[in-house]
């Protein structure tokens, strides 16, 4: 390893935190920083802190497991067509009837469910 001894140290605390699950932005981020304020004579004698970022952790949920799908029994026939609204209209006459006589027969009709 070359370098100050001060230089490693750094290294050191990038890579140990690289290990814990810190990306090694956040570090270099903030030597960046802190070089910048070292070059300031005015600043040297100061705490840094508060020109330092503050990185908050997030909670991040885990992504939950998939769900296996049973496989449902293979038919080679494919189900049976379902009447259309027109055919269904035919079935019970509703379709040769006019407007009128629509609307009557619905509210008959909710006037038998309302009696229900």
């Amino acid at each position: 390893a070359m370098g100050t001894i001060q230089g490693l140290k750094q290294v050191r605390k990038v890579v140990e935190d690289c290990m814990n699950n810190i990306h090694p932005v956040y570090n270099i981020k903030i030597l960046m920083i802190k070089r910048e304020l070292a070059k300031d004579p005015a600043l040297a004698n100061e705490n840094w802190e508060r020109f330092l970022p503050k990185f908050a952790k997030k909670s991040v949920d885990r992504k939950a497991p998939m769900k296996v799908r049973k496989k449902k029994a293979y038919t080679p026939f494919p189900p049976s067509q379902q009447p259309s609204k027109i055919d269904m209209q035919l079935e019970s006459g509703e379709f040769f009837l006019n407007e009128q006589q629509r609307k009557q027969r619905k509210q008959q009709e909710k006037q038998v469910a309302a009696a229900e």
